[in-house]
């Protein structure tokens, strides 16, 4: 191995280092919201059924409508994980944390083979981007990987289009960017921007004008022809070719504030307000950054990230990981600062600046990222907790008992009632009771109200076997609030309170009134 590779390698190695660390701890994190249902749909699904998922959405109707998501790749890990620690999420955080290490290697090397930074301002921008704290929910939340997992294909290939316009003659580097192309749009719909990112870093980056002919057409038709045939493919299915229903006159209105609480978060880490004063410097810099190195910096910088966060216009909802992919090009934004900073003519003095620089954006948000991990552990313990007593009282309560459970929505949004299957809790739990949850803990929202009266109905008409047990898991506490028929009977009565509410509002609240004033466990 020659010096050079030898650098790249230690580089790479330094950038891994930086973006497993920080999560290691998470390996054992517990599921969370919406990994229950995912997991358990995506574990018990056949090794046959890989192919039938290029033709239909991959989480069914599990969560009360069908979701227009093909996504055959990123299901496929969640079977592979399932196979290899069932009922547990080590495999999936440990393949959620690879991934971001990759990424982090791929950023290092857009940034050195495609931005054409030097390796150590390139070994920068890739060690900010894995440090990034808005990470946290793509890295330590299992079902974040929706996101790291595209954008490491998206990436892959990018750089295997970069690499191949430098050596024309080198045709797999062409036909591996289109191939991870198709794997890229196969594990997610935000994929269909890299047509455009391509052109755009021709034209921009490489120079190579726009002329209609052939010549300039045929290295885009593959990637344009994809695209297309995914969009057809689309509309047969969904009856839309990219959300384009989501395109409402409200999503327009607030996606500017979607992209400035992402900037925000991207730029300064953390989810405070920003002050006016707080982006002088920023913009000052970029600024800076854009006049020494236009080129890199407005197609690398700032049309990466506006192409990124494009997407977010049709995600109808706001979450950090959704600009997973766009982050890189604040990335590489501050990988020019420091290499600006570094070619001051006082050498020595740009040196001590250049990483002065580079520790302190580093170090604020690996500081930063401590805490946001941490939060996710804190969600994690606590729906540890809860499913393993959830579970422990299905099976001590008399059989065809009703029970009224909540956790924080930070840790169990979506999760009801996946979180009393298998392979989260023994089979046995699930048949002997029934559940019944606060609307914004349940899978199905839209359904919500119709199944919980339902359920309650139907226990009402048995007779109300067993008993009436409420329990509730909060932050900070060891052990359940909780409370019994059997030693307080008036908590049958309340089943009628329940059923006699008028909206679907006036029943939650019920509902969450009834479990918020549990007595602590005795």
């Amino acid at each position: 191995m020659n010096v050079r590779l030898r650098s790249v390698a230690g580089c790479a190695l330094l950038v891994c280092a930086a973006a497993i660390l920080p999560y290691a701890r998470s390996v054992d994190n517990y599921f969370v919201q919406d990994d229950f249902g995912v997991v358990w749909l995506l574990g018990q699904k056949p090794w046959s059924y890989f192919p039938r998922w290029f033709v239909s959405t991959w989480m069914d109707d599990i969560w009360g409508y069908t979701p227009d998501e093909v996504r055959p790749f990123p299901a496929l890990t969640y079977q592979l994980a399932a196979a290899m620690t069932p009922g547990s999420p080590v495999a999936d955080h440990v393949l959620n944390i690879a991934l971001h290490a990759a990424n982090g290697v791929l950023v290092l090397l857009v940034a050195w083979r495609a931005a054409l930074l030097p390796l150590a301002a390139a070994t920068v921008a890739a060690t900010a981007f894995v440090v990034l704290p808005m990470h946290a929910e793509t890295v330590a939340w299992v079902t974040g990987r929706v996101d790291s997992m595209p954008a490491f294909f998206y990436l892959a290939s990018f750089l295997a289009f970069a690499r191949w316009r430098a050596a024309p003659r080198r045709s797999h580097l062409y036909w591996g960017s289109v191939a991870l192309f198709f794997v890229a749009l196969f594990s997610k719909q935000n994929a269909i921007t890299l047509g455009p990112t391509l052109v755009l870093y021709d034209g921009i980056v490489e120079r190579r004008p726009i002329r209609i002919s052939w010549d300039w057409l045929r290295p885009y038709l593959p990637f344009a022809l994809l695209t297309l045939a995914y969009f057809g493919l689309r509309y047969v299915l969904f009856g839309e070719v990219a959300r384009e229903s989501q395109l409402t006159a409200e999503n327009v209105r607030t996606f500017g504030e979607l992209v400035a609480r992402h900037l925000h978060r991207t730029v300064f880490g953390g989810v405070g307000i920003a002050r006016a004063w707080h982006w002088i410097p920023v913009v000052a810099a970029v600024a800076a950054v854009v006049a020494r190195a236009p080129r890199v910096a407005i197609f690398c910088g700032i049309l990466w990230w506006l192409i990124g966060v494009a997407p977010v216009l049709v995600a109808a909802y706001d979450s950090p990981r959704h600009v997973y992919l766009a982050s890189v090009g604040w990335a590489i934004l501050l990988g020019l600062g420091f290499d600006a900073v570094a070619r001051w003519r006082w050498r020595a003095a740009a040196r001590i600046a250049s990483i002065g620089f580079a520790a302190a954006a580093i170090g604020a948000y690996t500081v930063q990222l401590a805490r946001a991990a941490n939060e996710w552990e804190l969600r994690s313990q606590v729906s540890e907790r809860a499913v393993a007593e959830l579970e422990r009282e299905a099976l001590a309560v008399p059989e065809g008992s009703l029970l009224v459970a909540a956790a924080p929505v930070s840790s169990w949004e979506w999760a009801a009632p996946f979180v009393l299957r298998s392979p989260f809790v023994d089979p046995a739990a699930r048949g002997r009771v029934t559940l019944i949850t606060p609307w914004l803990v349940d899978c199905c929202r839209a359904q919500w109200e119709d199944e919980t009266r339902r359920r309650l109905r139907e226990w009402v008409a048995r007779g109300g076997p067993g008993v009436v047990l409420a329990l509730r898991w909060d932050r900070g506490r060891q052990s359940a609030f909780r409370l019994s028929s059997a030693e307080e009977p008036y908590l049958r009565s309340l089943v009628q309170v329940l059923l006699d509410t008028d909206s679907r509002t006036s029943l939650d609240r019920a509902i969450r009134a009834l479990v918020e004033r549990l007595p602590p466990a005795r």
